[in-house]
């Protein structure tokens, strides 16, 4: 075999191993959502399909991966919290609509048909919200905050999640601004968020550990993060703001380029059955206290579901995706 024949049959299995999947399961899923390895191990059992689950840490971190494999994705299903960033994902044609089909097939609360999106870049399968979450041994009832405004009072001490790593940061920073309009928006946070040390952090799970040291007196916070502490019996409470709470669906999207529709709409309707639903909540970290939105399924023990709630504008928030989140890490993250 001559130099110029080599060469071209090594360039040949370079290629085909760039384009080729990187793994042999029937799906792959990347996801960042604490029950989505309980829920594929579900669907493992009982299909006898299996699910590759990738978690490559925060929102932020997997659409970075989702970013860096440009037009070879090696995923077939993603699973994130935020309508807005799925509705991106969608118009920039890294995501298929799901097939309306299936938004058929479940039983959808009123809620639920409520944050099916028009477009189908995603299927709804929860929800949550963002809420004011508050340190009762640090704050007296007095002092309690009420509204977003509230806690201008508290500055210095506001624990707060980067946008560009937290899914749900963003979706609450463009629901701030589309409940107190982008100028007046960005001078409140101005006043409050003047802790950078606290301001920028990368997880839920961080500004809890914020509140309940002292670190912080109150923080911004998804509120099911907030019900695994109050389950916990840890002594902190979910304040639901005057102005009203952003929707946060989880959602399901499918690649664009996936080759395996077939095990993903398999996927997509265990999920929404009974018995996706109870592995969803099974366990006790933040994502296992969603608010269920297909009917039949209550909420974990304690958790809040009568909340007034606000829908974002996808359209708009992912528009200014990029313009906002670099606003936020000029301004609040260390």
């Amino acid at each position: 075999m001559n130099i110029r024949t080599t060469l071209g049959l090594a360039l040949s299995l370079t290629a085909l191993s760039v384009s080729a999947p990187a793994s042999a399961a029937d799906l792959v899923l990347y996801d960042a959502l604490d029950f989505a390895g309980p829920v594929a191990k579900a669907f493992q059992a009982k299909t006898g399909l299996t699910v590759d689950v990738v978690e490559p840490g925060s929102t932020g971190e997997t659409l970075g991966k989702i970013a860096a494999e440009g037009n070879n994705p090696q995923f077939d299903i993603v699973w994130l919290d935020g309508s807005a960033v799925m509705e991106r994902m969608a118009a920039d044609h890294v995501l298929q609509p799901i097939p309306a089909d299936e938004f058929d097939k479940v039983a959808f609360t009123d809620l639920g048909k409520s944050l099916v999106p028009q477009s189908h870049a995603f299927l709804p399968t929860g929800t949550s919200t963002t809420a004011i979450e508050v340190n009762t041994k640090k704050v007296q009832a007095d002092k309690m905050p009420k509204s977003w405004a509230d806690l201008e009072a508290f500055a210095g001490s506001v624990a707060a999640k980067d946008p560009n790593l937290s899914g749900p940061a963003y979706q609450w920073l463009a629901g701030f601004f589309q409940t107190n309009g982008v100028d007046a928006g960005k001078a409140l946070l101005g006043k409050t968020l003047t802790n950078k040390s606290l301001s920028g952090l990368s997880s839920g799970g961080k500004v809890n550990k914020a509140v309940l040291t002292g670190d912080a007196a109150v923080g911004i916070n998804q509120d099911s993060a907030i019900f695994s502490k109050i389950a916990a019996g840890e002594p902190v409470i979910a304040v639901y703001p005057s102005e009203g709470s952003v929707s946060l669906p989880q959602g399901l999207g499918i690649s664009a380029k996936s080759e395996h529709m077939d095990v993903a709409r398999k996927f997509i309707e265990f999920v929404t059955s009974a018995d996706g639903q109870a592995a969803m909540q099974n366990g006790d970290d933040t994502d296992f206290f969603f608010i269920p939105i297909v009917k039949g399924v209550n909420a974990k023990p304690g958790r809040e579901t009568n909340i007034s709630y606000t829908h974002l504008n996808d359209a708009t928030a992912s528009s200014h995706e990029s313009e906002w989140k670099q606003w936020y890490k000029d301004n609040f993250v260390q």
